[in-house]
């Protein structure tokens, strides 16, 4: 795992982590050597696709939230690994002392922090609106959620209120490829996962990234003097390998 940092005369010291996928978190003791002044944590904590209500919140992620919160002041928003979240499981990452950042934002030490959330997220929510059933059987309505990911559209609906507002405004963005609908909007900071660096990295060029195909553009460091993507903790592509391309901490300073 390698450690980046990107200077970019912030007001505060930022740890970037994303796409976890409830691997082991023991590498938040370099975290907590850095002393960052707040933890950004931008989506895909989880992992697996469960129906078992105790899991999602038994396994790693409220422990490793817990811990981001017990370094720095955290913020957490919901990637497409989140999918299946549930408004109890937002209390309890809330109670764990997390900043969750659902399509809304905060005032925090004169900034401005808001949290894009995933439009698959979205998606499963209108799936299971009205129903009784905390979790669908997944297996049994793979095909209509799947239909219905593809047919969501992201909630920018507050973006013109918390572009709006005074300081300086960071944005929690799981997803870089919503960059172009984004940088328009009075942002002075983006902070981004997904990618995982695109896979394998040949001469510096990711090969594969979801939501981008071959050849992708937003894989990592940054772009246009205000988007910082990660590449993320952990390797989730099945069979296939991170080929020179390790895992990456990012601070930005």
């Amino acid at each position: 795992m390698r450690e980046t940092i990107y200077k970019l005369n912030t007001p505060v010291s930022i740890c970037l982590l994303t796409d976890l996928h409830e691997k082991d978190f023991s590498f938040l003791s370099n975290v907590r050597d850095q002393k960052p002044d707040m933890i950004a944590v931008a989506g895909d904590i989880l992992h697996g696709y469960t129906t078992d209500e105790n899991t999602l919140l038994a396994g790693r992620m409220i422990p490793f939230l817990s811990a981001c919160a017990n370094i720095a002041p955290t913020f957490f928003s919901l990637g497409n690994h989140e999918w299946m979240i549930h408004p109890d499981d937002i209390e309890a990452i809330t109670a764990s002392g997390v900043n969750v950042l659902d399509n809304n934002w905060i005032n925090w030490n004169g900034l401005c922090i808001g949290g894009l959330t995933s439009a698959s997220v979205t998606a499963y929510r209108r799936f299971r609106a009205g129903s009784d059933l905390r979790y669908p059987q997944w297996n049994m309505q793979r095909s209509r959620i799947k239909e219905l990911i593809k047919q969501s559209h992201l909630d920018l609906d507050w973006m013109d209120a918390f572009s709006s507002q005074p300081g300086y405004k960071i944005l929690l963005t799981h997803h870089p490829e919503y960059w172009p609908m984004l940088k328009d909007y009075d942002i002075d900071l983006a902070l981004a996962g997904h990618a995982h660096g695109g896979q394998m990295r040949i001469f510096g060029q990711g090969l594969f990234a979801p939501g981008q195909g071959f050849l992708p553009k937003l894989t990592s460091g940054v772009h246009d003097g205000r988007l910082v993507i990660s590449r993320g903790l952990s390797n989730t592509a099945g069979i296939i390998p991170r080929l020179f391309n390790p895992r990456e901490i990012v601070y930005v300073l």
